[in-house]
Parts: structure tokens; sequence; C-alpha cells
């Protein structure tokens, strides 16, 4: 069966794939804290420029104060639990004991989806649930002026296979797969052959360079400016990054 986010494989009778299905588990999660951090941005602040934002001639951050009062969250988490409940048989929301707080009643909808997601990945729906809880947990994110690192890319070193591996920065412990070709990699096992490809260039950030070599920053910049590392877009070539250390280090 198809992913009915990304089109990669998805198994087991479900509509979405591995790594879609944690993304949406990690996105309902999140949000119950989100929303409780929202009400330390109810004053907005200021943008990177120094100006005001333009919320600020009404004294107060209307996203912040909508988002802290769930007007947006509950609506959509209470539409698909609803559904879930129907199609389980389950407590219809009418005859539920009313919770104590916004904040409780966020946590306990959100508790429910965790609880039944295993269900709701196979119905034909959860595509829009996924979208939907991923604009929720954006908005999130916007207004708690959190920033998410933008996922790193490295070619899949596997031969005949041209798809990218997606690096979690946050697991570097964990295994790494590649989507289309099913290979699995321990992280470092994974940079080690990318280095080891002549063919093929790898081209990273200087923060990743540097957290993978265990170089620092002046060190990386170094080898690049003294042996003229190619640059493309911000990123440079880690696997000639490490010749020109390795013949550094071998006189």
């Amino acid at each position: 069966m198809e992913c009915q986010l990304c089109q990669h494989d998805a198994r087991d009778e479900k509509f979405l794939c591995r790594r879609c299905e944690n993304i949406l588990k990690d996105n309902i999660s999140d949000i119950p804290t989100l929303q409780s951090e929202a009400k330390g941005f109810l004053v907005p602040g200021r943008t990177g420029s120094g100006s005001p934002t333009s919320e600020r001639s009404i004294g107060f951050n209307v996203s912040a104060m909508d988002y802290s009062m769930a007007v947006d969250i509950l609506p959509v988490f209470h539409k698909y639990e609803a559904l879930i409940r129907r199609g389980r048989n389950l407590t219809p929301p009418a005859l539920l004991r009313k919770q104590p707080s916004t904040e409780a009643e966020v946590a306990a909808t959100a508790q429910f989806h965790i609880t039944h997601l295993g269900w709701t990945l196979k119905q034909d729906w959860v595509g829009e649930f996924a979208r939907d809880i991923k604009e929720l947990h954006a908005k999130g994110l916007s207004v708690t002026k959190t920033f998410v690192e933008k996922p790193r890319r490295i070619p899949c070193p596997t031969d005949g296979c041209k798809a990218h591996v997606i690096i979690d920065m946050e697991n570097l412990l964990g295994d790494v797969n590649c989507l289309k070709c099913r290979t699995s990699w321990t992280l470092y096992r994974l940079i080690q052959l990318a280095m080891d490809n002549p063919n093929r260039r790898f081209w990273l950030d200087i923060e990743a360079i540097c957290l993978w070599l265990n170089m620092t920053k002046r060190e990386v910049l170094k080898v690049v400016d003294t042996h003229k590392i190619a640059k493309r877009n911000g990123l440079f070539d880690i696997a000639a990054i490490v010749k020109m250390r390795n013949e550094v280090e071998s006189f």
C-alpha cells in the first residue's frame, strides 16, 4: 500500500509509511506542550530586524492567545476523536466527563489519539488527519518560536540506488534506513561508506562535518581554505575533507 503523504510503501494494512507514522505520533505528542508554552508568548516580541511585530499595536499576540486557548486544536482533535469513538463503538463524546481545564482537555484528547493510533493508521482518512495535525504542530512551533532543525540528507551509498537517506540529528545512535532500497546502517557506518566511495560526492554543512569527524569549525575551515575544497550552496564534500585531513596527519 502507498503512503498517503510521501508515496513510499506502507505496510501492515496501514495508509502511512513508518516514517510518516512516527512524525504523526511525535506531532500529536508535542501539541499539548506547545499549547501550554504558548501562554509565555502572549506579549509579542520583536523581529530579527529590531522592529515590532505586526501585533504589537494591540498589546498582545493574538496567535499565541488562540493557541493557548486551543481555539483550533480542540476542534481538530475532537473531530477525529468522534470518528474513532464511533468506528470503535466507544463512549460517545457527549457522555464523557468534562476536563477541568483547557490544558487537561488537550492532553486528554492527545493521549486518546496516541492510544488509538494503530487503528487510525488503517483508516482511509488518516492522511487528512496527519496533514491537519501537522498544520496545528507548525502553528505551535511558530507561536512558541521553536525552530526544528531541518533533516540532513546524504546520498544512499548502495550501488544503483539514487535515493537520499535522511539523518535524524537527535538520534545519532540509532540505525539509518534507506526507504528505497531498504538497506540499514549505523550512522557512522553510513558515513564511512559515503567517504569510501570515490565516484560520488557527499555534500554536508560545516556543523554536520564537525560533528561526524570530531573536528572544530576552525579545523574544518582551515582544511577547506588550504586545500580549496569545493563548495556548493554552503555545503562541502566530506570525502574530500577527510582525504586532505588524512594526508596532513600522515606526515
